[in-house]
């Protein structure tokens, strides 16, 4: 049974289609206006600018192997909460300092003859035992080469 012309029913449904294209044709046009603009400014994502942050160490190691990392130390007397978040903090910046100083694996150790320190800025860790510091490249990104046998 379809509804009669010009009863209440084909109304409502003129007015949903109306809608509907109207609707579509607004995110259409927020689409387009976001492309036409989306390479225009530097890209900003996390892991561009953290592989910036590593541009100038990357030199400084073994073209491969392994090398010792270090972060930022756990903080005592937090929550249950907060040291969770400060743990998958410190998990995620070694995971992208992983990925921006690859091939090259690093390992929390200091096993290696170069450890890298990614501390927060100002936070920077004084060098293991038997460890001086190679050279800091400033915001918490610091080098520390073995000083001896």
């Amino acid at each position: 049974m379809t509804p009669a012309p010009g009863s209440r029913t084909s109304g409502r449904v003129r007015i949903a289609l109306v809608l509907i294209f109207l609707f579509a044709g607004a995110s259409t046009a927020r689409w387009l206006h976001d492309a036409a603009r989306w390479p225009a400014g530097p890209l900003r994502d996390e892991i561009s600018a953290n592989d910036r942050r590593f541009e100038r160490l990357r030199p400084e190691l073994p073209a491969q192997g392994r090398v010792g990392y270090m972060g930022d130390p756990a903080l005592g007397g937090a929550t249950a909460r907060d040291s969770n978040t400060a743990a998958l903090q410190h998990f995620r910046r070694y995971l992208l300092a992983q990925y921006a100083l690859a091939p090259v694996v690093l390992v929390k150790s200091t096993e290696p003859e170069f450890v890298v320190g990614n501390f927060d800025p100002g936070r920077v860790a004084p060098p293991p035992p038997g460890f001086r510091l190679e050279r800091d490249f400033g915001a918490g990104l610091v080098l520390y080469r073995r000083s001896g046998p």
